[in-house]
């Protein structure tokens, strides 16, 4: 009988290929907008060169990894840099490839895995970078210590990941007009990169030195108006299931109506904004 293989991230690769990453992939062009204003943030830390290779963790449906490419091309496009996305979903990277065709990068590709068990060469990028892709790990120990693998030493790394729910509407307001009617769920993004010391101690016991972690606050939009927003918002999976969850459309309604009243008051004449709390995290391989 052949040996069962121990599967890394089940419930992950279940989610991110499953109704999730549909919905992700239908939705891209709104959580681009939602990031639009973090995203600078990383690419002026991490500085990336003409001819280095980079590694894009999460890279979802695309955007950062292509940017990157381009970053790495060069003026004269002859510098051998290049990027790679790494990313669990599969409808995610169906977008990914689209888009990077559609863009004209010629030096960019993507993986699907799962970097807890990182599938490239030892030493094989300069730069490791994330837009919120990092926070997904069943085991972020061993997802760091084989990322860093893959990087030469003194290598780059850059993420942004979510700062803790109380400080960030982007992802409290839709969760919280639940939260006295059902029990919440877990973070799906687990505390740990809630509290930068834990990042901090994470990265220092994975081959990682010069931690630096900054607190970044930015306006997102999240919609051309109210109605725009609840039509998103009640979309979501998770939300779908909290609706659900309550077993009363009638009660349902009455925390729609709740919701949508907090997105009025976060109405502005160019569309419904929210604050957006992420760090960014910086590191070079030891």
């Amino acid at each position: 009988m052949a040996e069962k293989k121990n599967v890394p991230n089940v419930a992950q690769v279940k989610r991110w290929n499953g109704e999730t990453g549909q919905y992700w992939a239908a939705n891209r062009e709104r959580h681009l907008a939602e990031h639009e204003r973090l995203t600078p943030h990383l690419f002026s830390a991490v500085g990336i060169s003409p001819g280095e290779r980079i590694l894009d963790i999460g890279s979802g449906c695309g955007e950062t990894t292509i940017a990157a490419a381009r970053a790495a091309d060069g003026a004269r496009h002859d510098s051998g840099g290049f990027a790679v996305g790494l990313d669990l979903s599969a409808p995610m990277l169906e977008v990914a490839y689209q888009l990077a065709t559609q863009a004209r990068v010629p030096n960019v590709s993507f993986l699907q895995g799962d970097a807890q068990a990182c599938p490239l060469r030892e030493y094989s990028c300069d730069v490791v970078i994330s837009s919120f892709g990092v926070m997904f790990f069943d085991d972020p120990a061993a997802a760091f210590t084989s990322i860093a693998q893959a990087v030469r030493p003194s290598g780059r790394l850059a993420f942004l990941c979510w700062q803790a729910d109380t400080h960030n509407e982007l992802l409290s307001i839709p969760i919280r007009a639940f939260r006295d009617h059902v029990k919440l769920p877990s973070s799906a993004v687990g505390d740990l990169f809630f509290d930068s010391q834990r990042v901090t101690r994470l990265l220092s016991a994975s081959s990682w030195r010069d931690i630096r972690i900054d607190a970044l606050s930015e306006l997102a939009w999240v919609g051309a108006d109210v109605l725009e927003v609840m039509r998103y918002v009640r979309g979501m999976p998770t939300i779908r299931a909290l609706a659900a969850s309550l077993h009363d459309k009638a009660l349902a309604e009455q925390v729609f109506a709740a919701l949508a009243a907090e997105y009025a008051g976060h109405q502005h004449g160019d569309g419904v904004w929210v604050q957006a709390a992420a760090w960014l995290v910086t590191a070079r391989r030891a």
